[in-house]
């Protein structure tokens, strides 16, 4: 048995080296996915390659193989997700670079109508200030309408509750009498 520890030793080595060059090969700006799920990945392995080699006889090859084959399919799946991360945050710097674009945009185009004596009281504006102030007025409505329906609804519990006290007491009275 200990003639096969070093060819073994030898495969190990092999496959963790394989391993660690197809981590190296992915090309990500924050790889902190891949080391971490190629690392679990490799542990996993590791351990249900153990498993597997000792049914088999021959733990320490399944320990490795499991090893290496779990780091490189960890690093596979963390990669595939440090892409998606660096997908999303370039999608979010993209829309914040044309939110401050269009900003500047409208504020130069303020400027401009400022700079040639023109109200900002354009069409477009002027219906979005109407729009604003009906939406305001609205809610004023709305808000006196809850006003409204919270003082009818304490008025209604009041006389309930006059009322219940009302008629308990005559309860009282015809029951003693």
């Amino acid at each position: 048995m200990k003639n096969h520890r070093p060819s073994t030793l030898r495969v190990a080595a092999g496959l963790l080296l394989g391993a660690t060059v197809v981590l190296a090969g992915c090309n990500t700006t924050d790889s902190s996915h891949t080391e971490r799920r190629a690392a679990a990945g490799a542990v996993t392995g590791a351990i249900l390659g153990g498993i597997i080699g000792h049914q088999s006889g021959d733990r320490d090859k399944g320990m490795l193989a499991g090893a290496a084959l779990g780091a490189i399919l960890g690093g596979v799946s963390g990669a595939e997700e440090d892409r998606r991360v660096a997908e999303i945050r370039s999608e979010r710097r993209l829309a914040e670079e044309t939110y401050a674009r269009e900003q500047a945009e409208l504020e130069a185009r303020r400027q401009r109508l400022l700079a040639q004596g023109r109200s900002l009281d354009d069409p477009t504006l002027k219906a979005a200030r109407e729009r604003a102030e009906a939406a305001e007025a609205e809610l004023v409505r709305l808000r006196q309408e809850e006003q409204d329906a919270m003082r009818r609804a304490q008025q209604m519990a009041e006389y309930r509750a006059r009322e219940e006290a009302a008629r308990a007491e005559i309860q009282r009275m015809r029951g003693g009498g």
